[in-house]
């Protein structure tokens, strides 16, 4: 074929990675010039390239020379060029073979193959489990989004809708799921992230509904080794990792050993890549009926000091999500999650308004004379939170709404009441049946199925980071 045929180029739908702004592509083919055209008569045939903005039809880049060209006969030849792109889109890339004639005054820019629908932006990878992968059962209004993008199972780039995770095409990768997905978080989290960043978002699945943390062992995991192979095969470079795991480890050994676990995979996924590619995780919602209580207190309290403790890791919480069945996201819980979790990525790596869960900061008794001051009588433990934007929003004032539960030496001690204020915005005050005699043991949201309607930041409507058995010491 005449003209510019491409050889190595970006793929249609594929989102770049942009770096302070911009992305490089790399264009590699080979060119002809017309036979006709030869007996006409040509002087020169250069290979150039553009870049154009879809949405208006305006160049960005305009025509540009290639940078290598490696001339033949007859006006054949291969090229290699680059170009520096800016972030947004999507683009079109065009190429062409420009020709000058023998004759005076005459140009012609011959046909070229095209690159469509091409984004500058971030892209993040998908792990984890089923509601990462995408398990809501019921509707909601979810649709796609131009500038959302998914590197699929089939192997090639397209618009991102939902089910994520399908098979079609897909041969056998580990994380080919058994039955049919559903609605995930990620569909809403691109959308919104694009909303707050003005950048495309490409998506890149790799979880795997059931998996236990096991399948994702550095050397071992047959699910690791998928994702290292999807982003090699890939090739690009990753804004941060979204994961939402840890359901399939609510059993009392697993659990005990969550945070080593999902430590090493960190460190592990990072060294495979060259840097410290941020990991966005979720703690877990609930189960109902699920068994193993203290189990899932001891995941999700991993899953609060891994934000705490890793760098780079940060953690949003999830528990007053609904369901659509026994454990798994309802597809409206799951457009929430992906605007909350898109607000959480733009602070974190593009200076964004702070938005984080509430964490707990510290607990102290209240003294007497404090207590009647704010009008309280009995026995009070004070609690004090970090990353509270307002106040607390209670649903309930009885303790056995409220989430928490406390323990000492002598067993549980009951709480009566719940109270927060707009005055001390950070804080909660609990009312205890008892005094605590010496260490007590603080929890939060912490059994398979806690309550439905803990306390919220009043103005993100984020409950608490759920915590196990925090030691407060001698109160």
């Amino acid at each position: 074929m005449h003209g510019i045929t491409l050889t190595s180029s970006p793929s249609d739908w594929q989102i770049l990675q942009q770096k302070d702004g911009f992305a490089e592509i790399t264009l590699e083919g080979s060119y002809r010039v017309h036979p006709a055209a030869i007996e006409v008569g040509v002087e020169s045939a250069t290979p150039v390239a553009r870049v154009m903005r879809e949405s208006d039809n305006m160049a960005v880049i305009p025509w540009t020379p290639a940078q290598e060209i490696h001339a033949g006969e007859n006006f054949t030849g291969t090229f290699k060029t680059t170009l520096t792109i800016p972030a947004g889109g999507l683009y079109r890339v065009e190429t062409s073979l420009e020709t000058k004639s023998t004759l005076p005054n005459l140009t012609w820019l011959y046909r070229g193959d095209c690159v469509l629908h091409l984004g500058v932006g971030n892209v993040f990878v998908i792990a984890g489990q089923s509601n990462s992968a995408g398990y809501s059962r019921d509707y909601c209004t979810d649709p796609p989004h131009l500038a959302v993008h998914l590197y699929r199972n089939r192997r090639r780039w397209d618009l991102a809708c939902h089910p994520m995770n399908e098979s079609t095409g897909a041969g056998s990768p580990p994380n080919e799921e058994m039955g049919v997905s559903g609605p995930s978080p990620y569909l809403s989290f691109g959308r919104s992230l694009y909303e707050l960043t003005g950048m495309p978002v490409g998506l890149v699945q790799t979880s795997l509904g059931g998996s236990p943390m096991s399948r994702w062992k550095p050397g071992e995991g047959d699910l690791y080794g998928g994702m290292i192979e999807r982003l090699r095969e890939e090739g690009g470079t990753y804004a941060g990792v979204l994961w939402y795991q840890g359901c399939s480890d609510t059993e009392p050994e697993p659990a005990s050993l969550y945070f080593e676990h999902f430590r090493e995979m960190v460190e592990a996924v990072r060294r495979e890549l060259g840097y410290e590619i941020p990991f966005f995780t979720m703690q877990l919602n609930r189960q109902v009926n699920g068994l193993h209580d203290e189990a899932w207190g001891m995941v999700r309290d991993a899953q609060r000091r891994a934000a705490l403790e890793i760098p780079g890791v940060t953690v949003i919480s999830t528990t007053n999500l609904s369901l659509s069945d026994g454990i798994h996201n309802s597809a409206q819980a799951n457009v929430a999650l992906g605007l909350k979790l898109a607000r959480q990525v733009s602070a974190a790596l593009f200076g964004g308004e702070p938005y984080e869960a509430p964490a707990l900061a510290g607990a102290s008794l209240v003294p007497e004379d404090a207590r009647e001051a704010l009008g309280l009588t009995g026995c009070w433990l004070r609690l004090t939170f970090d990353h509270v934007k307002n106040c607390f929003l209670l649903y309930s004032d009885l303790g056995c709404d409220s989430g928490f539960t406390l323990e000492d030496a002598d067993g549980a001690i009951e709480i009566r009441k719940v109270r927060a204020n707009r005055q001390d915005k950070n804080e909660m005050y609990l009312e205890l049946a008892r005094a605590p005699k010496g260490a007590a043991r603080l929890s939060f949201e912490w059994q398979a199925d806690p309550v439905r309607l803990p306390p919220v930041d009043e103005v993100t409507y984020l409950p608490p980071l759920s915590f196990w058995r925090v030691s407060l010491g001698e109160l």
